[in-house]
This record gives C-alpha cells, structure tokens and sequence, in this order.
C-alpha cells in the first residue's frame, strides 16, 4: 500500500498556501540533502517533503546512515546555513528537466554522468502542461516545485531525529531507501519547547506509567504490538469498568450477544461493522481461499453491503 505521501500528489495551489514553518522546514530537508552529497557524493535522493513534526529526505545510498552519523551530517547543514545561499528558482521545459535527470545533476552538486534515476521517474510522471521548476542552493540543484525561505540562514534552528526505511513511492515493489528525518523551527527556543514536550509526553506514557504500576505487560514476544496482558490489579480494574458498561447499557434497555473473536466477513457485513461503521478501525482480513461457489455468494454479498451503502447516502442527500 502506497504511502499518504504518494496517495495525492500536492497541486501547486497546495504548495503556495504552505505555512513559514513548512516552507522553513521544506527548505532544511534541502539543506539535509546538500549535506549528505558532501559526504556520500553518490548519494540518490527521491523525495524530501515537509511534514508534521518535521521533515525528511528519502535516500539510496550503499552506506546505512545511522544516528552517530548525525553530528557530521549537521555539522554541513550548519556550514550551508552560515553560508546563507539564496534558495533560486529556475523554470526549465521538460526537456531540458529530462536532460539534467539523465546526466545526474538533479539532486546533486554537480552533474555525476550517473542518471539521477527518481529524480527522473519524477519528471516522467509530471502533468502535461505543469510548470516544472528547479531550486538551487549553492551548487545543490533539486527538482522542486517549492516554497521556500529566501535564504538558508532563514532555516533557523534544526535537528535530525531518526532514521528509517521506506519503500520508494510508498510501493513494496519498488526500491527501500533510507528516510532520514529531522525537525526544525524559527529559533532555538521554539525547538528546546519542542523536545521538552516530547520529553515529557515520554514520562507521562501510559504505556510505561501502566507498566510501572504493575497494570498490564506488553511484550511482542507473547502478543501483538499494543496488546496488554493484564495483571491481577488491571484485570480488577477492567472488570469493574465492565461491570459498569453492563449496567448501563441493560438500564438502557440492551442486551447482550457474544459471538466469536475471529468471525467470517459475513458477519461483519452483516452486524454493519463492514463496510460502513468500523472498517478503518478493524484489523486487516486474513486471507483465505474459498472454493468457486463460496467465493462467488461472497462476492454477492459485498456487493449488495456496498450497494446498501451507496443507497442509504443517497437517501440522506435526498433528505437533506
């Protein structure tokens, strides 16, 4: 499944209404790449966005980078930033954006005779008619429909924060790279208050205070990620709380029913849990294979849940 970032390409409308902290944050994930091509010079990038807490820069590179490479990759951000280089933009034909991916000067310092392989897949992929541009920092040249700041001693103050891996595109066919994250903000304080948050929301984990309290154990070995084993005083605790579900729904006048924890989708389709009121919540189907006759009323059946779905929001756009 591809990743958020890929599931819609951002407009150039989207772009323009990017907040200062985005474009100053889009702005340090260049800076981020200018860096590691002054260290790794071979390295590939593919996308490097702004995002929430931060940013990143997707990258293939033969060397794994790590958290104890973070020192000496900030080390060149600051010297781009002390250089203060001015983010320019270039407006190029497709053409010529082709010619430069095929000769290895996009996303990089200098062209390297080695196609800037997802720099092209990118411009391939362009809309007809959309204007393609570059953005150029010092020699670092990137295919970029921006914003940006005006310079890079706008950036402020930054971070790297972790590593990751990520499949190009968001697709498991394509290749994994390194995603390198980072944060940054206007100045040094606005950062400090950002890790002091984090540092705090650490401490008031309900995870760790629950684990610390003698609640429940979480341990993957034994169960699934989040999945508590309870422990004598936790269990007292959830069973009072189902205690008090229960008379709250019967003085509302509910019954129960129990039925399995693992059920056939028909049931969920059924009970209406599928395909309208907790299918994002639920977890993945497990797979099966189902003889001819079994597969095809199942398929009649996920049709008419889908058809009951379509019908009942047209019924309420009637009614509205």
């Amino acid at each position: 499944m591809a990743d958020e970032q890929f599931k819609e390409r951002k407009t150039l409308d989207d772009r323009a209404k990017m907040t200062e902290l985005e474009r100053i944050r889009h702005s340090a994930a260049h800076v981020l790449a200018t860096a590691i091509l002054r260290i790794w010079p071979d390295a590939q990038f593919a996308a490097g966005p702004p995002v929430e807490n931060g940013f990143y820069y997707d990258v293939e590179l033969a060397h794994r980078i790590a958290p104890e490479d973070f020192a000496a990759i900030e080390a060149e951000m600051k010297k781009e930033i002390k250089a203060n280089n001015t983010f320019e933009k270039v407006v190029v034909t497709r053409e010529q954006a082709l010619a430069d991916a095929n000769e290895g000067r996009l996303a990089a310092l200098n062209p390297r005779g080695t196609p800037s392989k997802f720099k092209l897949d990118i411009v391939q992929n362009i809309p007809a008619g959309e204007p393609i541009s570059y953005f150029k920092n010092g020699d670092f040249l990137d295919l970029c429909a921006g914003p940006h700041v005006m310079r890079t001693g706008n950036i402020g103050a930054f971070k790297l924060t972790h590593v990751a891996s990520a499949y190009y595109k968001g697709d498991e066919r394509n290749p994994q790279l390194q995603r390198i994250y980072g944060t940054a903000f206007k100045n040094k304080t606005e950062l400090d208050a950002y890790f002091t948050m984090l540092e705090e929301a650490k401490r008031r984990d309900h995870r760790k205070i629950g684990a610390e309290m003698g609640l429940f154990a979480l341990d993957t070995e034994y169960v699934g990620p989040g999945l508590p084993l309870w422990l004598p005083k936790g269990t007292a605790i959830v069973e009072e709380l189902e205690k008090l579900a229960k008379e709250t729904e019967f003085a509302a006048g509910y019954v129960r029913v129990k039925t399995p924890h693992i059920a056939k989708e028909k049931m969920y389709l059924t009970s209406g849990h599928l395909p309208v009121l907790y299918a994002e919540s639920m977890f993945p189907p497990m797979q099966m294979k189902l003889d001819p006759e079994s597969e095809a009323k199942y398929l009649g059946l996920l049709r008419r849940a889908e058809k009951s779905k379509t019908d009942s929001a047209n019924f309420e756009l009637e009614a509205e």
